[in-house]
This record gives structure tokens, C-alpha cells and sequence, in this order.
């Protein structure tokens, strides 16, 4: 496997991605030893320094990790689908359940950044609901939802017990869903979010931020989701 010398890609680049490649198509899976930076700068025909560049990206990146003594090994990257993560499918008419386990449910007077985020006048009150989502009986989802009292009046609850929002809105409400955007960030888990996922504070978490909205200007949900940030490759899919 000679490297294009002459090719304005630098070498250690070169090396990197042809790592890359036996690691995305399942050649080399989780926990296979790579060769040695000797063998591979062998294989490349290149010095050790570029190879040794290439692979520590690759173990900076999360795509492969060192054990001292016994060399350097794939790591791989679980896919999780951010579709999933934040209940944004809506499926009408099956028996698929939802278990959650709700943590908080009242209507309150929101703070100015809730009024702001769901476009409120003052004085305007939210259903203020607090939730985990569970997966085999375990915390895998924190989950704070703001919605305007006066989009889903008579809101309880019974609702909300192991159901998504989005069927509640359409099927108990008949509100016409428009259009939901997603921001992602990161943060260090603090004492709460620690006790409720089961993990150390300080450990990092994956937020997304949901906006949902009707009739294309008014915001019906805020919502909040944490969870444990992995080692994955995270992706979105949409059914069109």
C-alpha cells in the first residue's frame, strides 16, 4: 500500500483515512489489534513519525485506543439514532409503548427564558412536566418539557403517563404539528442529572434542545433532553 507522495494530501493524512476506511467497513471490528507503526510505516513506505501522526488522531478521535504493553486496538463507535433519543417519530394507531417515569407534573408561572423560548405573553402560564425515559426498565433519558396551558387545556397527568407528547398534541388536542428543530450541545452532569442517570458528576451528557411548532409561528413544546454522551457516531434520520 504505497502513499501518493506527490499528492498535496499530507502522508499522515493519507494514512489515517486508509485506517479509517478498514474501520468504518467492519474489516477491522471492535477490539482487533492494528499492526505496529513499524509494520504499518513497512506497508506505507513511509517513516514511523507520520505513521505514529495518523494513529494518534485516531486514538485522540475515540476510533482506536492503546493498552500499555500490548499494543494499539480498534475501538468501535456505536451508532445511535437522535430521532429515537428525542421520541420525535410519531406512530398513530399502534400498541408500541413509551414507559417514562414521571418525575414532576404541575402548570406554573415559566421563567423568562421558558416565556421567551415558547414566544409567551406575561402572565401566561406552562405545563411544567419532568420525566425519565426508560429503556429495560433502566434511566436512559432526562427529559424537561415546557408546553403553553393555554394550547392543551385540561392537560393531566394520566395523558402523560408512558405516552410521547407528539401523540397527546394530535390525538387528544387534533393540533397541527408543523415542523420540530433540534439544537445540540454538550454539559457536565450535575448532582441531579448524576442521581437520576446512574452516573458521576461532572460526566459528560448529550443536550438536545427540541422546538415544536404549529401552524408555522406558534411554539407548542420546549423541551429538554439529556443523556449520557457516548463514544458514537450519532446520526438523525427522518422518513420524508
Amino acid at each position: 500500500m504505497l502513499l501518493e507522495k506527490n499528492d498535496s494530501v499530507p502522508l499522515y493524512k493519507q494514512a489515517k483515512e486508509y485506517l479509517e476506511q478498514k474501520i468504518a467497513s467492519g474489516e477491522w471490528e471492535h477490539g482487533y489489534k492494528i499492526p505496529t507503526e513499524k509494520e504499518l510505516s513497512e506497508l506505507f513506505k513511509v517513516s514511523k513519525i507520520t505513521v505514529k501522526r495518523a494513529v494518534l488522531d485516531l486514538v485522540n478521535s475515540g476510533h482506536l485506543y492503546r493498552k500499555s504493553g500490548k499494543g494499539t486496538f480498534v475501538n468501535y463507535q456505536e451508532k445511535t439514532d437522535l430521532s429515537g433519543l428525542v421520541s420525535i417519530h410519531n406512530k398513530f394507531g399502534d400498541e408500541k409503548e413509551y414507559p417514562h417515569k414521571t418525575i414532576n407534573f404541575r402548570k406554573i408561572k415559566p421563567d423568562d427564558e421558558v416565556r421567551e423560548n415558547l414566544k409567551l405573553r406575561a402572565g401566561d402560564k406552562v405545563y411544567h412536566i419532568s420525566r425519565i425515559k426508560l429503556e429495560d426498565g433502566k434511566a436512559s433519558v432526562i427529559e424537561n418539557s415546557f408546553i403553553p396551558a393555554n394550547m392543551v387545556p385540561d392537560l393531566t397527568q394520566d395523558d402523560i403517563e408512558n405516552e410521547l407528547l407528539y401523540n397527546i398534541f394530535s390525538k387528544k388536542y387534533a393540533l397541527p404539528l408543523d415542523k420540530a428543530k433540534v439544537f445540540i450541545s454538550t454539559k457536565a452532569a450535575g448532582q441531579q442529572e448524576a442521581s437520576l442517570l446512574n452516573i458521576s458528576i461532572g460526566a459528560q451528557m448529550l443536550v438536545l434542545d427540541r422546538f415544536t411548532t404549529v401552524n408555522e409561528e406558534h411554539v407548542i413544546e420546549y423541551s429538554q433532553f439529556m443523556t449520557v454522551f457516548k463514544n458514537a457516531k450519532y446520526f438523525l434520520e427522518l422518513n420524508l
